[in-house]
């Protein structure tokens, strides 16, 4: 095996070189500016997978409203059955003893018969007033 005999020499100069004040001064600065740029490249990446998972998170919430919403329908048509109301008869229509005494309030009045003839009583003469028209104010 061949050796080189001078390796000392170039070990020599390496030893020199390496201790060479302004080779550890650029050695410490190329360091440090990769460094800056290793950390800015990390943080970018950080920056980038973060706002992709909100973006992602954002799209992901953004499809559940869409899809569990509430849906707008379009407004059912009413239909409304057209029912003929019997037309009452132009005959005047009469009514029964307890139909009149039904119209008023409970208790307010009742049926008497005076000389022959049928007349509603009220116990309390105000409800009269309030509740029946004289003959003689209708102008009959």
């Amino acid at each position: 095996m061949r050796t080189n005999a001078d390796s000392e020499r170039d070990d020599a100069l390496l030893d020199a070189m390496l201790r060479d004040e302004h080779w550890q001064v650029t050695s410490a600065a190329f360091k440090a500016e990769a460094l800056k740029t290793f950390h800015v490249r990390q943080r970018i990446r950080r920056l980038t997978r973060w706002a992709g998972g909100v973006a992602v998170l954002a799209a992901v919430i953004a499809g559940a409203a869409y899809w569990f919403g509430p849906r707008a329908t379009a407004p059912r048509p009413i239909l409304v059955a057209h029912v003929q109301v019997p037309k009452a008869p132009d005959l005047p229509r009469h009514l029964t003893d307890a139909e009149l005494v039904a119209a008023f309030p409970r208790g307010s009045c009742f049926i008497a018969e005076v000389d022959g003839k049928k007349e509603l009583i009220f116990f309390n003469p105000e409800l009269k007033h309030t509740y029946v028209a004289e003959s003689g104010a209708l102008g009959n």
